[in-house]
């Protein structure tokens, strides 16, 4: 593997990484808003809880993007050490497995 292979898997990572922790942050705060529509409800506020599950339905949909973004990034890096040179042709002409 190349350094700028090395250098680009490094960072592709660090992407996924990050794309990772803020869809668990994201899906946290819908965890919460959750709480509070539900507490909400309970209290006969309604229209509190309309709006906490509004919030809550936003942070879910944060955290599919995030986790579909990170995804990608991860099909993009197997694509990339698929077509990699040493992988795909060998000396006899087989493919490796």
């Amino acid at each position: 593997m190349t350094r700028e292979n090395q250098v680009l898997e490094t960072a592709f990572a660090e992407n996924i990484g990050e794309h990772y922790r803020r869809a668990s942050d994201e899906l946290l705060h819908a965890y919460q808003r959750n709480k509070e529509a539900a507490r909400h409800h309970e209290a006969g506020a309604f229209k509190a809880a309309l709006h906490h599950a509004t919030l809550s339905k936003h942070h879910a949909f944060n955290a599919h993007e995030h986790l579909k973004e990170a995804m990608n990034i991860s099909e993009k890096m197997n694509g990339m050490s698929v077509a990699s040179p040493a992988r795909s042709t060998p000396s006899n002409g087989s493919l490796l497995q």
